[in-house]
């Protein structure tokens, strides 16, 4: 305390004049209405660029709960897709009906949809090995299976191979052992989609007919014949098609159109037929 005193002491000549300063600008600043707003006007500015700041950074720590919340919308906007191309609901439909007769729209012809969609996180994901894998922080008490279909707005990202209660590992599209029930969109011809090339960011369309037209643009999505992925999702373009007379099919390079160095979230395509199909086809082929 007496160093303290001895400090106030030492600098009472500058702390005086400092006060004297403080009351000189208050008086100023209350009788004098320009100077008023002025102080007000930057002070407003300060505080402001604080609070600012403040909410970026809260902000910032609730983009998770936010991107949650847009997974689970989005997957029910796809759910609503899914129906609107099941059942042939036509765009007109949709947009004279108010969001009462929507919402029972969709959910009383709710048994025609084929797939529900569970948004799911990313969290270990590799792009550089032979096999690849990708491992998801949703698990079987989360409704994820083995065998179910993962895809984002872009296209598809690959299957689920191994389920815990809480996490899905999941094959990679860019895995050796994934091959990929395909088709060229603008034919509906039939093709497989496989990873062969050791590069990230393409794939090759096997078994395309030399009879067909290919060209460079075209693009390959999801067929539809398995209960893995909808019909029609995005996997690839065309990025190089040739002809070899010694082979049966064309060799067609494809651009995936998922750029798997960024993926953070995903779905999870749920087929609500699936068990019921493969029963049926397991019958058939005995």
């Amino acid at each position: 305390m007496s160093q303290l005193f001895a400090l106030i002491f030492r600098y009472r000549v500058f702390l005086v004049f400092l006060l004297l300063e403080i009351i000189a600008t208050a008086l100023i600043v209350n009788n004098n209405s320009y100077q008023r707003s002025v102080v007000l006007s930057s002070s407003n500015t300060v505080v402001g660029g604080i609070y600012n700041a403040s909410s970026n950074i809260e902000q910032y720590f609730y983009l998770t709960d936010v991107n949650e919340d847009l997974l689970h919308e989005n997957a029910e906007l796809r759910k609503q897709l899914e129906l609107i191309q099941v059942q042939g609901v036509d765009s007109a439909t949709i947009m004279n009906r108010d969001k009462e007769d929507i919402t029972n729209l969709f959910y009383g012809m709710s048994d025609t949809v084929a797939y529900e969609f569970i948004p799911a996180r990313v969290i270990n994901n590799s792009i550089y090995r032979s096999g690849n894998y990708i491992t998801l922080n949703k698990g079987r008490e989360d409704g994820i299976e083995e065998g179910m279909g993962i895809m984002t707005q872009d296209g598809i990202v690959g299957q689920v191979k191994a389920v815990s209660d809480h996490f899905a590992t999941c094959y990679s599209l860019l895995h050796r052992d994934m091959a990929v029930s395909s088709e060229l969109k603008k034919n509906g011809a039939l093709c497989t989609v496989k990873w062969d090339t050791q590069d990230p960011t393409s794939a090759t369309a096997n078994y395309l007919p030399l009879h067909l037209d290919i060209n460079v643009g075209d693009t390959i999505t999801t067929s539809g014949f398995n209960t893995v992925y909808p019909e029609g999702v995005m996997i690839g373009i065309v990025s190089e098609a040739q002809k070899t007379p010694s082979e049966r099919f064309w060799l067609v390079t494809i651009d995936v159109s998922v750029d798997f160095s960024k993926i953070h979230h995903v779905y999870v395509t749920k087929s609500l037929f699936r068990t019921e199909k493969d029963s049926l086809e397991t019958i058939a082929e005995e």
